[in-house]
């Protein structure tokens, strides 16, 4: 169990460093594009196609975080609706379903990346387009294991009887 949780800890960490270093890229290769539009009247000619690529990487790592610390997306009103006691039951079941979906999602992604290989298209500095697109389906398959950590993690509570669930639980 602890295994688990130092894994999801090392992802946090890993993750949040990460999202400090694309967006501080972003801001500078933003920058720098303002710059040289409004005073050079010149620009870096790929610099806005690797921007939204940028994006899109924040994005997952956004949502990556925000799995961790189970603020990612949910139906509030429905878990309102079940009994306190078996609220970690129906969180399992929510976490489990939501892994599910993002497996599916990561398959299909493979297959993005994989058609994106065959096309053989460069977007930046003779670099392949699915370099760029990698984030997708690795970010599903990372969400799916943070998915599945918080639910064996309340498994693991639940047969030690600890039935109630924290406001903010941090793995």
């Amino acid at each position: 169990m602890n295994i688990l949780k130092r894994i999801d800890q090392m992802i946090d960490s890993i993750v949040s460093w990460f999202v400090v270093g694309v967006l501080g890229l972003m801001i500078v290769m933003a920058f720098a594009q303002v710059v040289l539009r409004n005073i050079f009247h010149s620009n870096i000619e790929w610099g806005d196609i690797f921007l939204r690529h940028l994006v899109l990487w924040v994005g997952f790592f956004g949502a990556i975080i925000a799995t961790g610390e189970r603020r990612h997306l949910k139906i509030e009103f429905v878990s309102k609706l079940v009994p306190k006691k078996i609220h970690k039951a129906f969180l399992i079941l929510t976490n489990i379903f939501a892994a599910i979906i993002c497996y599916f999602l990561m398959q299909a992604a493979i297959a993005f990346v994989q058609s994106e290989i065959e096309t053989g298209e460069i977007l930046i500095l003779n670099l392949p387009t699915w370099y760029f697109i990698l984030v997708i389906p690795i970010g599903y398959a990372v969400i799916a294991f943070r998915f599945l950590v918080h639910s064996v993690v309340w498994i693991w509570e639940i047969f030690r009887g600890h039935w109630e669930v924290a406001e903010v639980q941090h793995l």
